[in-house]
């Protein structure tokens, strides 16, 4: 990095590492964990007369100077989560600040420039910071923040309100919403995310609303590397009820817990190491009821398990597995937290190639605390040995006494990969008609559900039901497929194929990879 880009606080300790000074001792009674003090330029009436508003009101009045060509000169204000997204730089004024809409964050304001900002302590006393003059509103979070550091412009000191969002289900009354500012100063620091509010997870109880807002905020996930100073992370975590009969009902504040400077890091376990006598993982959870038009669900849960409650499901959580593992590692899940052992579960997809992301049922993502090296190549042997066992088991059952269990393995070890290819490509043919029929039925229906269940069952265990054949020898009957290479071949290879999973005999002659 050029000397020109780095931080005013690491050029100052290069300037004393000069002298003699050792630069990682110099830089680190450089940097301030607040904001930067008093600049030399301000205007000492614009600040006196400004601390005396924000000391009487505890509010600043805001004028907003519009800039039409800025606000439509980019493709994303207008559509998405943060659309209408709007830049402004703060100049203070002795009755209140203005705010200069711009085009964007970067390169509007030289790199240094601090402007004060006063505020109200809980005293009464007022305070003069010295922030990075950028703002920005969305049509999401349409209050006006700055970027340094999150506090609301009409009301420095703390942040701003936010929307509402919709709640998803009739089930979920209770969210859990936090207020995150980035690691660094947009604009200034790094190029990356504003602060603002997001939904963290809906919750069944209040009691597990409250668990994950108070450790949301009890810990951090790494050491904060802010050149210019003050507090980052997720710095608020409040929970709202929302009216499930409702919808138009706006919610209440239930709890508010606030991040303190000096909160330490969350612990880890040490490297390849975990918590012995592991419980067995549950069945599947259903997933919740959605409200009809519900287009995003937080469809990934988080699972927490304890010696006297066993499994249960802590929340549903917006933001996929990443934001379900974040949870999880400030609950601190086996380093000393109320939960030994935890799992993120997430919708099946089936059929992702072709785009389709029906959510029905429920697959297990990922192990808290991480898995070993040790302990998952064990698992996922046990788990081969297991899919062998199923698939000889099924194989010997549907030959209907035509095979014994020792001559389908014997099959199965001289028949090889080809052989295993041939039974796939019968397995394919069921899972075909399967979700042709899934697709078919209405969304979250008992049909579709059922359509999942057996796909389960077939790709998990080789168990095929009466029904599931019917159904394959129908699609079978009106889908026949023919290949440019061989259109004669195809069809009765897939035929053959399905006839050797659905129904071997002891004849082989004919079949890839046994010898005739």
């Amino acid at each position: 990095m050029s000397p020109k880009k780095q931080s005013t606080a690491a050029r100052k300790a290069r300037a004393e590492a000069r002298q003699g000074v050792k630069y990682t001792e110099a830089l680190r009674t450089t940097e301030s964990t607040g904001p930067a003090p008093a600049a030399p330029d301000w205007d000492d009436l614009v600040v006196s007369a400004l601390s005396a508003v924000v000391a009487e009101h505890g509010a600043v009045p805001v004028s907003v100077v519009w800039d039409e060509d800025a606000r439509y000169s980019m493709v994303q204000r207008e559509s998405g989560e943060y659309g209408g997204v709007r830049w402004g730089v703060v100049e203070p004024a002795a009755d209140g600040v203005v705010i200069r809409e711009v085009r964007d964050c970067t390169g509007v304001v030289t790199e240094g420039t601090r402007v004060p900002v006063p505020h109200r302590l809980d005293d009464g006393q007022v305070e003069v910071a010295a922030l990075w003059p950028v703002v920005w509103c969305s049509n999401a979070q349409p209050f006006w923040r700055y970027v340094h550091n999150g506090w609301a412009v009409e009301r420095p000191g703390d942040f701003p309100a936010a929307l509402d969002p919709v709640c998803p289900s009739p089930v979920l009354p209770y969210e859990v919403r936090v207020y995150t500012v980035p690691d660094g100063v947009l604009g200034e620091d790094h190029f990356g995310g504003s602060p603002g509010w997001g939904t963290q997870a809906w919750c069944d109880r209040l009691d597990k609303a409250v668990l994950l807002a108070d450790t949301a905020v009890a810990s951090r996930l790494s050491t904060p590397d802010r050149p210019a100073g003050g507090d980052c992370g997720t710095l608020r975590a409040e929970v709202w009820e929302h009216s499930v009969h409702d919808q138009g009902t706006l919610p209440s504040r239930r709890h508010r817990a606030d991040a303190a400077p000096d909160r330490p890091q969350v612990p880890h376990l040490p490297f390849g190491t975990w918590p012995p006598n592991r419980p067995a993982s549950a069945e599947a959870p259903r997933e919740p009821t959605w409200f009809p038009g519900e287009k995003h669900p937080p469809a990934y849960n988080l699972r927490v398990w304890s010696e006297t409650g066993g499994w249960m499901t802590l929340g549903w959580f917006n933001g996929g597995r990443n934001a379900a593992s974040i949870a999880a590692a400030l609950l601190r899940v086996g380093v000393g937290g109320p939960f030994p052992f935890a799992e993120t579960w997430g919708p099946h997809h089936p059929d992702t190639w072709r785009h389709d992301w029906m959510q029905e049922g429920q697959a297990l993502m990922d192990y808290h605390p991480d898995e070993p090296y040790a302990e998952s190549s064990a698992r996922y042997d046990e788990q081969r040995r297991q899919e062998e066992a199923d698939l000889v088991a099924a194989l010997t059952a549907r030959s209907r006494g035509a095979l014994t269990t020792e001559q389908v393995v014997a099959r199965l070890k001289t028949g090889g990969q080809a052989y295993r290819d041939f039974l796939h490509i019968g397995m394919v043919c069921i899972m075909d008609a399967l979700n042709e029929m899934r697709l078919a039925a209405d969304e979250g229906s008992e049909k579709r559900m059922r359509a999942r269940t057996a796909l389960d069952a077939l790709e998990d265990h080789h168990q095929v039901d009466d029904w599931v054949i019917e159904l394959t020898t129908a699609h079978m009957a009106s889908r026949r497929r023919r290949d440019h290479d061989s259109p004669a071949r195809s069809q009765d290879w897939r035929e053959q194929a399905l006839r050797e999973y659905l129904s071997p005999t002891a004849e082989s002659r004919g079949l890839p990879g046994p010898p005739a």
